[in-house]
């Protein structure tokens, strides 16, 4: 029988089972090494609450930065696909594999033309 992917949409490899662990939207159980993983960073606070607090805070106001907020967010396929995470992309492009997602844009953008 055929197959989609060579990876079979898993990064496996020799290890019988993975840990599960929760999708960041829907919690479902999802095997670790099949979960679409995105690490994000965000400021704690949104820009006019910012300024606030650093209007009326000594430490802040002297040039300390604000705390940000560091999460590993783990999608379930189906989550991430509907969420446009990651998307579907026809046989040529599945064969394309991406180190990070700025090489995705530029992988992107050099096949359009653009760069």
């Amino acid at each position: 029988m055929t197959f989609k992917r060579r990876n079979g949409g898993r990064f496996k490899h020799g290890r019988g089972r993975t840990t599960p662990v929760h999708c960041f939207n829907c919690c479902r159980l999802v095997p670790k090494d099949k979960a679409v993983k995105r690490f994000v960073v965000r400021n704690m606070l949104d820009q006019a609450s910012a300024r606030d607090v650093a209007e009326n805070s000594t430490v802040y106001n002297a040039g300390f930065p604000l705390p940000k907020l560091y999460m590993k967010q783990r999608y379930c396929v189906a989550c991430a696909i509907h969420s446009r995470i990651v998307r579907g992309r026809s046989r040529e492009d599945r064969r394309i594999r991406y180190s990070s997602r700025r090489a995705a844009v530029k992988g992107t953008l050099k096949a359009m033309g653009k760069q």
